[in-house]
């Protein structure tokens, strides 16, 4: 559960890197804290991701573009695929993968996860554009 301190930091960090009118905090002190912020591509789309806040910042929160997203064939992106990366559905929203496990600590800022989910819609974009899978796109080093 995110720290009334934790909360401030994020709000500071947020309102540093994004204007004021492209997020919001809602439900804080709830069982169903998120952050809904706004997401431009370079192809001018705006898509709105939805960060859940309720294990944050212990674990990976859960992050969704707020509509069922489709490939490029036509098929809701509601079930997990690596290739894709995507983690199901919950929300009726698509969940997005953003930060693996292994890379994952308290640390990590929703700055940071809003900028790894904008990536994800780059390559979203991409895929609509040439069917080739997000995974197509990503440099994996081990």
């Amino acid at each position: 559960m995110m720290t009334p301190e934790r909360y401030q930091l994020e709000q500071r960090v947020l309102s540093r890197h994004m204007p004021k009118n492209t997020y919001v905090f809602k439900n804080i002190g709830s069982s169903s804290p998120h952050l809904l912020i706004a997401a431009r591509t370079n192809r001018g789309n705006v898509y709105t991701l939805r960060v859940d806040l309720d294990l944050f910042p212990n674990s990976i929160p859960h992050a969704f573009v707020t509509k069922m997203l489709k490939d490029k064939s036509g098929s809701l992106l509601d079930d997990p695929s690596a290739s894709m990366h995507t983690l199901g559905s919950e929300h009726g929203f698509t969940r997005i993968c953003h930060y693996g496990t292994n890379s994952w600590t308290p640390n990590v800022s929703l700055f940071k996860i809003y900028v790894k989910c904008r990536l994800w819609l780059e390559m979203y974009e991409l895929h609509l554009q040439t069917g080739k899978p997000i995974d197509y796109y990503l440099n994996h080093q081990s």
